[in-house]
């Protein structure tokens, strides 16, 4: 198998991005490629009644469209395909383009290999993108030009070439995996947390384990890791690098450098223990338990990037959050509607709904296809503390989790066909003059009910909006 070299040129050469998408990864793969002067051509399964957004970034450039179907002439034809990450290797496409000798690559294997400038890169199964969101706004703040991109988010490849900006990655296992096939890790790394998820994409959860220790498995003594005090398997994982830790639960008593919530603060200790910002003073998006629980790996992470601890708070306290991570969707009265549409695993939902303490809790879940994942612990947490859940018609987790949940009472488990009913069913079993909470927390993955993860969060705020309450 042929991979990109740095130094290697893409004037006149033929590149196929395989996988537009609905996100940036495969237009930004297409400016980048058709920007290094190459004769660009972009093949999608999906068409314009999809894509069309995406489209329409790319509507000024020369470039071919090959939408609604693959074909193998294209695959075996080029000099390059670049590829979402998320689709196989072993794709029936891509196996006849390394037959045919052509380069198969992804857009975080091209910006790994390509960029020279320090970055810093963020995985786990949970809490990623809030992280390197988190991350580069206190980078923002403290002064420097910094862009969260990589998974689900702005293509890297739009700046590779820009010394001026300091990227801060969301790495998902996918990429990690292309990552380490150019052996190659992030100056700055952070493993946030592991547990099950993709066990429909992979053969064993110590394959996928394994992917996400690219992370740190290429990193030299000079480069630096961010991991969690709190995991004993995590925060032993070998490496030469040095090594931060984080944890919001309790602070260690022997010296280790990192961030860590003590006595109500969140601090960094080094030599000497600084307070940064005491929790009192957080905005309450980001007092939440799932929230507050990431503030410490970002400290880390900004203080390992050159951020001087002291001028941390205000970037923390300023941070807005992002769509889709538990972020609030309005009130009526005294219930609260809460998007956490990212949430796509069992274990997600089940913080989501730990996390809540006060008044009753109705939740939206399902819509959406199933990982391989176990939902017994999520239905006996369902039946436990959840007043009503509304799942969706049909969709491959909404039947798992039914499964499930079977002989729980019909006026506690509702079905149905589309956002709008799930969000009118919702609303109709709180009280507004009364503490309560509709949850939209779906443990899976948004297609195929929805186009994504995304459209399915805001289809949720789209019908509170509606109701006009």
């Amino acid at each position: 198998m042929r991979l990109f070299r740095s130094g290697e040129s893409l004037r006149d050469r033929n590149v196929l991005i395989m996988g537009l998408g609905t996100k940036d990864g495969g237009v930004g793969a297409a400016v980048f490629a058709h920007a290094q002067g190459a004769r660009v051509t972009v093949t999608d399964l999906k068409d314009e009644s999809v894509l069309g957004d995406a489209l329409a970034e790319l509507a000024d450039l020369d470039i071919s469209f090959v939408l609604g179907s693959h074909r193998l002439e294209d695959f075996t034809s080029c000099d390059l395909v670049i590829r979402n990450p998320g689709i196989k290797r072993s794709n029936k496409y891509l196996a006849a383009a390394v037959d045919a000798g052509v380069t198969v690559e992804s857009p975080i294997g091209l910006f790994c290999e390509i960029a020279a400038k320090p970055w810093t890169g963020i995985t786990g199964t949970k809490g990623k993108s809030f992280t390197t969101h988190l991350v580069s706004h206190i980078l923002r703040s403290s002064g420097m030009k910094s862009v969260a991109a990589g998974n689900n988010c702005v293509s890297p490849l739009r700046f590779v070439y820009d010394d001026s900006i300091y990227p801060v990655l969301e790495l998902s296992s996918w990429q990690l995996s292309e990552m380490n096939l150019h052996q190659r890790s992030p100056h700055i790394g952070c493993w946030l947390n592991f547990f099950a998820d993709h066990m429909n994409w992979y053969d064993s959860l110590e394959d996928y384990r394994s992917d996400k220790e690219s992370i740190v498995r290429h990193q030299y003594p000079d480069d630096i890791i961010v991991l969690p005090f709190d995991d004993p398997v995590l925060s032993g994982i070998p490496g030469s690098s040095e090594r931060y830790f984080f944890s919001s639960t309790h602070a260690p008593q022997k010296n280790k450098r990192g961030s860590f919530l003590e006595n109500g603060w969140i601090t960094w200790r080094d030599f000497e223990t600084v307070r940064i910002i005491h929790c009192d003073s957080l905005p309450e998006h980001m007092a939440v338990p799932i929230h507050l629980g990431l503030i410490p790996p970002a400290v880390c992470c900004a203080v390992a990037a050159g951020v001087e601890p002291q001028s941390i708070a205000e970037g923390i306290a300023s941070f807005p959050g992002i769509p889709h991570r538990y972020q609030s969707a309005g009130r009526y009265g005294r219930i609260r509607f809460i998007n956490d549409s990212a949430a796509t695993t069992p274990d997600s939902v089940i913080k989501a709904i730990t996390n809540l303490n006060r008044g009753k809790l109705v939740l939206i879940a399902g819509g959406g296809g199933h990982k391989n994942l176990d939902y017994g612990p999520l239905a006996l947490l369902i039946r436990e503390r959840v007043h009503c859940v509304i799942l969706f018609r049909d969709d491959p987790a909404s039947t798992r989790l039914r499964k499930e949940l079977n002989g729980m009472n019909t006026d506690r488990l509702k079905t149905a066909v589309d956002m709008q009913e799930a969000v009118d069913i919702g609303i109709s079993c709180l009280d507004p003059d009364r503490d309560g909470i509709l949850l939209l927390s779906p443990g899976c993955s948004g297609a195929p009910f929805f186009v994504d993860l995304f459209q399915r969060g805001e289809q949720f705020i789209s019908c509170i909006k509606a109701e006009k309450l």
